[in-house]
């Protein structure tokens, strides 16, 4: 699978363009964010591999944000812990997936590894790499399938919820005031 998406950010000026590539026993998500973050610039390449079930390994961050040079390696260990920059993060001890707030490609991890069917639900706790601070904290979230194609986001602990649309290879068509997909690719 090779599959390319643009998304506009809806709240802000931006822009994401991604790439999601399935490897020998592998998937990755590759892409680069740009565009205004709290009225500052921002440009953010993102390499996010997964192993071949949909659980987050490896996380790459180059680019600059808030006026500063942001270059992260973030890792997830066979038992759940987590590093960055080879320095131990355990807030997020036992996350499975990445969630890189500035972009909705990481939504696609959780959607791909649970295999829901319309009406089934999955929680778990994410690595949240919260743009606020530029920091891993935990991040209790669930999927609700709805339909074929919609599913029901939640963060309970900040009172969020949004209907996703996403596409048959779980990459988010339209995030509501967030993102929307303004062109999509099969190669």
């Amino acid at each position: 699978m090779d599959r390319r998406i643009i998304w506009k950010r809806l709240d802000e000026p931006g822009t994401d363009l991604c790439r999601i590539l399935r490897g020998a026993d592998s998937w990755h998500l590759m892409g680069t964010a740009a565009g205004l973050h709290g009225g500052m610039p921002l440009y953010l390449d993102y390499h996010v591999s997964c192993d071949a079930g949909w659980v987050t390994r490896v996380v790459c961050l180059l680019g600059w944000a808030d006026g500063r040079r942001v270059d992260l390696t973030i890792r997830r260990d066979d038992d759940g812990a987590w590093t960055c920059n080879d320095q131990p993060v355990p807030a997020v001890l036992g996350a499975t997936d990445i969630d890189l707030g500035f972009t909705p490609a990481t939504n696609t991890l959780a959607v791909r590894r649970s295999c829901l069917t319309p009406g089934a639900s999955v929680e778990s706790t994410a690595a949240w790499f919260d743009e606020a601070d530029w920091t891993l904290k935990p991040l209790r979230q669930s999927y609700r399938r709805v339909t074929e194609n919609q599913f029901e986001y939640a963060s309970p602990a900040n009172g969020f919820k949004a209907m996703l649309a996403l596409d048959e290879a779980g990459l988010v068509c339209d995030y509501p005031g967030l993102w929307t997909a303004i062109d999509r690719q099969v190669t």
